[in-house]
């Protein structure tokens, strides 16, 4: 039932935004997980996605290992190891997780904010057009879905990042910018 009510959520949440996922992964695959972001964590969902599973008893445990995330959201632990399903890069000092194999990669900006790490998708605001999208990217390719109930048409899109002009994407005022937040525990 958690798992349901979880699936749901997110489907919601990421309908209120537009999907943008990577063919390619910013910067240079590191082999393990930084020193500084190994730990024990709660996920703290974005504000829209809490108001939406409010009522659900949905938390979920993250610890980082050198070579694997393990998740659990009391059904079980999950194990996300590096260059299988997850993918750790650097880019300059800034670090990225990608989760998923190119050509359908969902890239987070990890930001350290004190002992906690935030994860900044590279999900854009509702409505957000493939020609806002082009000068951040050097490839923008739209798919189209219709929902079978209300026929509605939803664009998502997949970017092939630059490494140049990544940080100011994630500045511009089209990203979307509910984070996850991994808030550190003992």
């Amino acid at each position: 039932m958690k798992i349901a009510l979880y699936i749901t959520g997110l489907l919601i949440f990421l309908n209120s935004c537009t999907i943008v996922t990577s063919n390619n992964a910013p910067g240079k695959a590191e082999k393990a997980f930084p020193k500084t972001l190994i730990g024990k964590y709660e996920l703290v969902y974005p504000e829209s996605f809490q108001g939406m599973m409010e009522g659900a008893d949905l938390k979920t445990t993250v610890e980082i290992k050198s070579d694997e995330i393990i998740m659990n959201s009391g059904e079980g632990d999950s194990h996300l190891k590096i260059n299988d399903s997850i993918s750790v890069t650097k880019l300059g000092k800034q670090y990225y997780l990608c989760m998923g194999k190119a050509p359908v990669l969902n890239v987070f900006k990890v930001i350290k904010k004190g002992k906690d790490l935030e994860l900044h998708s590279m999900n854009a605001k509702p409505d957000v057009t493939a020609d806002q999208l082009r000068p951040f990217f050097s490839e923008v390719v739209t798919s189209s879905s219709v929902d079978e109930e209300t026929g509605e048409i939803t664009d998502s899109y997949t970017v092939t990042i630059d490494d140049k002009k990544i940080d100011s994407y994630y500045k511009s005022d089209i990203i979307h910018v509910e984070p996850f937040t991994l808030k550190r525990v003992k």
